[in-house]
């Protein structure tokens, strides 16, 4: 490992490879959690250049630690 190179904060074993979005801590791709959020909002069902159904909601993918996928309202 590198001096540059950053460990995972949650199982201090593997590298990091992201931050959690939520709290910022450092994780690997082992313990990052991912969590899909729907928008609902006008502006999310529309894309530039692709045309959606107004039915269909939005969705955003967020990686976050396990700490946060427990306790963070996502709402």
């Amino acid at each position: 490992m590198s001096a540059e190179s950053k460990v995972c904060g949650v199982c201090s074993k593997n590298e990091a490879a992201r931050d959690c979005e939520e709290c910022g801590i450092p994780l690997c791709d082992m313990c990052a959690k991912e969590v899909l959020l729907q928008e609902v909002s006008p502006g999310s069902m529309v894309k530039p250049g692709v045309s959606l159904s107004p039915l269909r909601p939005g969705q955003t993918k967020k990686k976050v630690c396990p700490k946060c996928l427990a306790e963070a309202d996502f709402m």
